[in-house]
């Protein structure tokens, strides 16, 4: 004899994984870009349905929204908290280079953050929302590194906080789109190396 508990149970609906449906998003779209993954593709990948992914965030803007804020969280908070401890600039500057261009890395190549903002008329409110608030932050984050190092003499006075503070974030943004389209690691570094010398004083010598 079959149970009726057993008949209930048959026709019950898996319960909807959201943690593990935000972290498959945030791989897809951190290796594959925004545009190199479908919605089935997401679905099929995170093992759940299309209604149910519906249900839970909205819609792909949700998805993206949500795959956004998990990739804050666990990669985006960490770096930017370098910045906010007591270490000399150009250190902390060439640390988190290294850290973006580490060839090594098991990452996905780049920065989802980044591939968001390149592709960012293409997103939807909710995903366009927070990668803005996102650049607001970075941007503050950036300014208030760069006024602790001018404290300490690291980077001349002259320099204006909102101008070095959006120099870097250009600068950051400019060598992950790099990184992502596979450029060598090591010829990149050269080159944001020499992009930063300016600000920190360490100018090259143009007669070599």
């Amino acid at each position: 004899m079959v149970e009726s508990s057993d008949i209930r149970g048959r026709g019950r609906p898996k319960t909807f994984d959201r943690d593990r449906t935000i972290d498959v998003a945030m791989d897809c779209y951190w290796r594959e870009g925004t545009d190199g993954v479908s919605l089935n593709d997401l679905c099929r990948r995170a093992e759940v349905s299309k209604p149910g992914l519906y249900r839970e965030f909205g819609g792909e803007d949700g998805v993206m929204d949500a795959a956004l804020e998990r990739y804050a969280d666990a990669v985006l908070a960490p770096v930017w908290a370098r910045t906010t401890e007591d270490h000399p600039f150009a250190d902390v500057l060439a640390e988190l280079v290294g850290f973006m261009t580490d060839p090594a890395s098991t990452r996905p190549a780049g920065c989802l953050f980044t591939k968001m903002r390149v592709m960012s008329s293409r997103l939807g409110p909710a995903t366009q929302a927070r990668v803005d608030a996102l650049r607001a932050e970075a941007r503050a984050t950036y300014a208030r590194w760069v006024e602790r190092a001018r404290d300490r003499g690291e980077i001349p006075a002259t320099v204006p906080t909102t101008v070095a503070a959006a120099f870097i974030d250009t600068q950051f943004t400019t060598l992950l789109t790099h990184v992502a389209l596979g450029e060598d690691p090591e010829s990149l570094r050269s080159q944001a190396a020499l992009a930063f010398a300016g600000l920190t004083g360490a100018v090259a010598d143009s007669s070599r």
